[in-house]
């Protein structure tokens, strides 16, 4: 009867440190080596032994015929799942000063900071979302009549940002009618997003249509035009691309290095991925086959949401190797994560303090 291996205690405990090994010398563990750090004091043979079990059940890789073993992304992924269980989770790690923080004055100082401290603390690529205008906090609007058919809509942010839209009205409308409208929408709206707004207005529009007075129904319909879904996903700031090049599995495959690079530098993917952990709670992490694109599956994606107050807004994320640091990479993101909500949530009420 054919054994079938078992991930017992001993497997665990071999797996863990192969990814140490391979995670810190970038080349694959050999028995001998991991027998010299085991806590059990283990004999080569038997280490090779759990190894060779290990990459039956799929947990570790060969690359070539008589090199030691590498982990798959099934073994990264049982390592990064113990190390995320609270228990486990490594406080102590160099963590960006907070001199990165501590002199900005706007959203986009903020962020950039943040997105500059990822890259230099972790020797990786930072990623920073810029909140889209659907996760915007409203705080204001006013309607400007600027012609006879159009009216200007000025839209202010819980930070202060300001958007400007261009809207159809018809002919009749007044300024007054207008300033009424935005008095009414500012008393119904404040302190809500924009997607949540845009919920509001259709369930609004199709429950109580009978009951809107004129005004209503006019603030209804100009409301609709300015919060309208459009193709608008956030911006993303993007740093230490370079840092890539430092490691050897980019360094010795410039064709993957070349399609890794263009992928950056263009960001829709990044983007599309960020999007994804923005709808997940607490921390997302992508190892290699994970990521949907081909080109990602080399690497490995750290993101956690920032937020304000309790409305989430964007993604921050480190992003590099499948053998990257991960003891050290997530406290990292985490706090910087926790930084910047709080500051945003400072910002907010000092935004709302100078009114």
């Amino acid at each position: 009867m054919i054994r079938k291996p078992q991930f017992d205690g001993r497997c665990q405990t071999v797996l863990t440190e192969v990814v140490n090994h391979y995670i810190e010398n970038a080349e694959p563990a050999g028995s001998r080596s991991i027998s010299r750090i085991h806590t059990e004091k283990l004999s080569p043979a038997t280490i090779r032994n759990v190894m060779s079990d290990l990459e039956e059940m799929g947990y570790l890789h060969q690359p070539y015929t008589s090199s030691g073993r590498v982990p798959t992304d099934q073994g990264y992924r049982y390592f990064v799942d113990q190390l995320t269980k609270p228990e486990n989770l490594i406080r102590e790690v160099e963590l960006p000063p907070d001199t990165y923080y501590t002199q900005n004055h706007n959203l986009e100082e903020v962020l950039e900071n943040a997105c500059t401290a990822l890259s230099e603390t972790s020797h990786q690529a930072g990623l920073v979302m810029l909140p889209s205008f659907s996760n915007m906090l409203f705080k204001h609007i006013e309607f400007i009549k600027v012609g006879a058919h159009e009216a200007l809509a000025v839209f202010y942010s819980e930070l202060g940002v300001l958007q400007n839209k261009v809207i159809p009205i018809e002919k009749e409308t007044s300024q007054e009618e207008l300033t009424s409208i935005s008095n009414y929408l500012n008393q119904e709206f404040s302190g809500k997003s924009i997607r949540a707004i845009r919920q509001d207005l259709l369930f609004r529009v199709k429950n109580e249509r009978e009951h809107y007075n004129k005004l209503k129904k006019k603030a209804m319909e100009l409301s609709s035009k300015v919060f309208s879904e459009e193709k608008n996903t956030g911006s993303l700031l993007v740093e230490g691309t370079l840092n890539l090049l430092d490691h050897p599995e980019f360094s010795i495959d410039l064709g993957k290095m070349k399609s890794l690079l263009k992928t950056l530098e263009e960001k829709t993917k990044l983007i599309d991925l960020l999007d994804l952990c923005l709808e997940r709670d607490g921390m997302t992490i992508l190892i290699g086959e994970e990521n949907a694109e081909e080109e990602m599956r080399g690497c490995s994606l750290i993101a956690e949401n920032y937020a304000m107050e309790d409305e989430k807004l964007g993604s921050i994320a480190i992003f590099g190797p499948k053998r990257m640091d991960y003891k050290k990479l997530i406290p990292i993101v985490d706090h910087t994560a926790k930084t910047v909500s709080k500051l945003l949530s400072e910002r907010k009420k000092e935004f709302k303090a100078g009114l």
